[in-house]
């Protein structure tokens, strides 16, 4: 990507070469960068980069890397902004009423390949410090899966940025005339300069005079020929002596920060004038400037002297706020005859300062100060504001203390100071960066904030928000305007209407973010920065997007559904106790009972109750969970009652550690419920193995196991691969019921006296048969095998 300046640079090199100026290259590289999804702004890697100044042009490259073969390339997307951290909607997100968006420079890049390295190239760039944010998108799928199953693929990138330019552009002081002399051969046709202007400019003109041309041949025909006619006359040319001229044949471009470039919107062809004058509105101040000149191609010509010339307009400048009295004074002393507006002239007060109520990030206010040996802060109410003169003031916003945060400007009238019988007031209000608003541009106020507030409705009052406001000194400046109400034209205000003011700087939206979100603090790497985190699917800088959000009223159905569904649990308690399997009664109540007071705190972030800590919660709900598996298997399984208990406690033991370990992998599930299993199992196959039986009985099978399969592995598929963030509530309430009734079915039937008497004796004659007896002569059915009534291998 070129930016058509780069033609301009190509040129400005030749200058350099001329003039022997120096030229230098700045090489930086930024590896090993995380990359993570992207949920809201906290999500973003944060990085930056320091333009030097008088760079030329700058090279960013950027390539991106995945963690192995196996996982799948994702698209990074980055944004560049310069002087704060880059404002992301990468899904189209709104922002909160009243938020300023527009940014000085902002860029945004897509890699769309691995490993293939992405190169933008930025002629004539703004100096100083560059943000990036990258991330990648969101997936097309939201299915939430347990850690083993989703590749735990890790997404990276690095950077490299070149900046090349000229260390030693000629300086030149804007408070005296300079002698320029332009040629084809020794000097060159080009010059190129930069100067400062003083701290209180409101306006400049670059003015051009005493031109003396030599070898002087106009194109008769047009000043836009095309070359081969002017290749035509310069064989013609007539070697003249140098005249004095009012058409300088020269082109002039004026640009702040940046070296000039053909997309330089200050500029103007001499040539084509009899006085060559630019004029420049609200100029950047505290940068550097440049002035770019050349002779016009247009005009034939060996050699050029001229005067530069720089005229300066500035504001007065005050210590303190302007009293009252200034304006009672002089608005007593005007008569009705001298109504002229003339709001060129301009009142610089006091800079504000900064006021920081506690020692949390993003949280300060600007204010005035009085002249005392100790300042005391002042708030800014009733400040005057006049319909001749515009007031001006200051603050600082720094960086990288104040970047991260919110800028708020509040502007209202005070209602008991307006005077409006005769005519309506209107006040305009802007906000620049290093450049002031005067006369001429407080109203327009074209590369600023503005703010109107009037008399002829209720907008009493407006206020704007600047998220991630740029680092620099930010210019306040107001003026009045009065209009009578009788026949709309402008007058003179009888007396300088009142406002209040407030500017202040916090995090998200005034520290908070609506009723659904709250608004936190974050680190990328050095960089501080506060972010909204929203919750029921709302989303945007304030979580005033609802595009995909739900209500608290879902939010509560949601929260209903997967703690009562818990209560399905209770057919299974039933069961178990009437068929007197009291430890499986009792572990089924655990898991009812902390499954619902988990999910009753983490169903919703809106709606929520947490009895405990939510660690704890979390913890005892996988455990009641996984511990529920090993025990119906194991009932279900035909073992000792010895052995049983030993596995009942070495199962808990073993599930506990390992829900405290990785209670989200899929290992803390499969493993107990894998090893339940192939006892179960294995006893059912050493059953058939010993009687030449079907165990357990056809009944069983048809009316208790196939319904409790179908129940579990129903639930197991909807948890597995049906479950997403949107359906959350929905698939994981089924979850809970499909599970819960399974156990109703897969139980087996209570123990009765007849049928372990006759279980034992089939069991008794077969062991002592086959001879198998203890040492100490005790037949091995003194182990007690329990045999459940339904599983017997009667038929």
């Amino acid at each position: 990507m070129h930016s058509p300046s780069i033609y301009l640079n190509v040129l400005l090199y030749l200058i350099i070469k001329s003039s022997n100026a120096a030229y230098f290259s700045d090489v930086h590289w930024s590896t090993a960068i995380k990359l993570s999804q992207y949920e809201s702004y906290r999500s973003v890697t944060l990085l930056s980069y320091n333009v030097p100044e008088q760079t030329a042009d700058v090279s960013f490259s950027f390539q991106a890397k995945t963690s192995g073969k196996a996982c799948t390339f994702r698209e990074v997307h980055i944004y560049l902004q310069h002087g704060s951290y880059p404002l992301v909607t990468p899904y189209n997100e709104t922002y909160p009423p009243k938020f300023y968006t527009n940014r000085t420079d902002l860029f945004h890049i897509r890699i769309e390949k691995d490993a293939d390295a992405v190169s933008y190239i930025m002629s004539s760039p703004r100096p100083g410090p560059w943000y990036f944010a990258a991330f990648l998108p969101e997936p097309n799928s939201d299915k939430i899966q347990l850690k083993e199953l989703d590749k735990s693929c890790m997404y990276g990138m690095f950077v490299v940025v070149e900046s090349r330019g000229y260390d030693n552009i000629e300086e030149i002081s804007t408070e005296k005339s300079h002698h320029i002399q332009l040629n084809q051969q020794a000097t060159g046709p080009q010059a190129l300069y930069r100067f400062v202007l003083p701290k209180d400019t409101v306006e400049y003109s670059v003015r051009i005079d005493s031109c003396v041309v030599t070898s002087l041949d106009i194109d008769s025909e047009s000043a836009g020929n095309s070359k081969s006619n002017s290749s035509s006359s310069d064989n013609s040319t007539t070697t003249l002596s140098p005249t004095q001229v009012n058409n300088c044949p020269i082109m002039m471009r004026v640009e702040a920060e940046m070296l000039p470039s053909q997309i330089t919107k200050s500029k103007v062809a001499c040539g084509n004038m009899t006085e060559c004058r630019l004029k420049i509105l609200s100029p950047t101040l505290h940068k550097w400037n440049y002035i770019f000149l050349n002779i016009d191609n247009n005009y034939n010509v060996s050699e050029i002297q001229f005067k530069l010339n720089f005229e300066k307009k500035g504001c007065e400048s005050l210590k303190l706020m302007l009293p009252s009295t200034i304006y009672q004074a002089t608005t007593q002393k005007r008569k009705s005859k001298d109504l002229q507006l003339s709001q060129d002239s301009c009142i610089k007060m006091a800079s504000l300062g900064r006021f920081i109520f506690n020692q949390q990030t993003f949280n300060l206010t600007y204010l005035l100060s009085d002249a005392g040996p100790i300042p005391i802060p002042k708030s800014l109410h009733k400040i005057h504001v006049p319909d001749y003169q515009v007031v001006v003031t200051d603050i600082s916003v720094q960086e990288p203390t104040d970047i991260g945060g919110t800028m708020k400007l509040d502007v209202g009238f005070v209602k008991d100071s307006l005077d409006t019988s005769s005519h309506n007031i209107v006040v305009y209000i802007c906000l620049m960066k290093n450049s002031i608003p005067g006369g001429k541009t407080v109203v327009s106020c074209e590369n600023g904030i503005q703010l109107i507030i009037n008399t002829t409705s209720d907008h009493f009052q407006d206020t704007v928000y600047m998220p991630y406001p740029e680092a620099g000194i930010w210019y306040l400046a107001l003026n009045s305007r009065c209009y009578s109400k009788d026949t709309k034209v402008p007058v003179r205000c009888l007396g300088a209407p009142e406002v209040n003011i407030d500017l202040s700087i916090s995090g998200c939206l005034d520290s908070q973010c609506g009723d659904y979100g709250v608004c936190q603090d974050y680190i990328s790497g050095v960089y501080v920065f506060s972010s909204c985190k929203c919750f029921a699917g709302w989303r945007g800088y304030g979580c005033t997007d609802g595009t995909h959000g739900r209500s608290k009223q879902e939010e509560l159905t949601g929260l209903l559904l997967l703690t009562l569904s818990n209560l399905f649990f209770i057919p299974s308690i039933i069961v178990a106790g009437y068929r007197r399997y009291f430890t499986e009664a009792a572990v089924y109540t655990f898991t009812m009972f902390w499954s619902a007071i988990y999910h009753a705190c983490d169903a919703s972030d809106l709606v929520y109750y947490c009895l405990l800590e939510y660690d704890f919660l979390s913890f005892a709900d996988y455990l009641g969970s996984i511990y529920s598996f090993w025990v119906t298997m194991l009932t279900m399984a035909v073992v000792p009652t010895k052995v049983r208990s030993f596995a009942l406690v070495i199962g808990v033991l073993g599930v506990a550690l390992g829900v405290e370990y990785k209670r989200h992998g899929i290992l803390a599930f499969a493993l107990p419920a894998g090893i339940a299993a192939v006892v179960m199992f294995g006893s059912w196959i050493l059953q058939c193995k010993r009687h030449r039986k079907l165990y357990p009985r056809k009944k069983y099978i048809l009316v208790h196991l196939i319904p409790g399969v179908v129940l579990a592995s129903t639930g197991m598929i909807i948890f597995a691969f049906l479950e997403t963030e949107e359906n959350y509530k929905y698939t994981h309430s089924c979850w809970h019921i499909c599970m819960s009734l399974s156990v109703v079915f897969l139980l087996p039937e209570r123990q009765t006296k007849e049928t372990s008497r006759e279980d034992f004796n089939t069991v008794s004659t077969e062991v002592e048969s086959s001879g198998i007896v203890h040492t100490d002569g005790v037949n091995t059915l003194d182990a007690a095998v329990v045999i459940p009534s339904d599983l017997s291998l009667n038929t």
